[in-house]
């Protein structure tokens, strides 16, 4: 038994010495163009899955899915996400091409993980994958929006996508874009208003 104490503790300061010479050392490579060995993947990719499902297996999945709640979703992904994840049929941009670990296909990631871990994963972020946590500046149901979203790209073509940035750029759909009053009037009117005033003499 005192053996078995001896040698566990013997390799323990090993390890621990080993570790230390890599941190100092500077014998990591923390390059994002290298890539990670097969087992140091493996072992990253275990750990990270393991770790969103354990924690997002108590998190309450609200109501999902209906339109105004995916094009509120949608226009989030595209300010917030699209940079990196890549849209439908799209090409990858810059950013996402020097990321390491490589960005992960929504499309495919959304049939694999349920709403309440994409849901974890945007509000929590990962750690050393270049993925933020949405968290700390945005409110849940505006989280729960962009799952929504993520939801429908498995389904979603290069031109189904190009359809809802032409409406988001347009301002049309459920936000209203700042076009006009709830009635669907454009504006035009108030902008006839200034020009008057500034007719008469009192404008500037």
């Amino acid at each position: 038994m005192k053996n078995i104490i001896v040698t566990l503790g013997t390799a323990l300061t090993l390890a621990g010495v080993l570790g230390l010479t890599v941190v100092y050392a500077g014998l990591f490579n923390v390059s994002a163009l290298w890539e990670d060995p097969v087992l140091v993947r493996w072992i990253l990719n275990e750990t990270r899955e393991n770790s969103v499902s354990s924690r997002a297996a108590s998190i309450e999945v609200p109501a999902l899915g209906d339109m105004e709640q995916v094009e509120e979703g949608f226009r989030s992904f595209r300010e917030m996400c699209a940079i990196c994840h890549t849209p439908p049929e799209a090409s990858d941009s810059p950013t996402a091409q020097g990321l390491n670990p490589e960005v992960p296909d929504l499309a495919k990631r959304a049939l694999h993980m349920s709403e309440a871990e994409l849901f974890w994963v945007i509000k929590n972020g990962v750690r050393m994958t270049g993925m933020p946590a949405w968290g700390p500046t945005h409110k849940d149901p505006e989280l729960w929006s962009i799952v929504a979203f993520v939801k429908t790209l498995p389904d979603m073509s290069g031109a189904d996508y190009k359809i809802m940035d032409q409406s988001a750029a347009l301002g049309h759909g459920h936000s209203g874009g700042g076009h006009g009053d709830d009635n669907g009037e454009s504006g035009d009117g108030d902008n006839e208003k200034a020009a008057e005033h500034n007719d008469d003499g009192h404008g500037h």
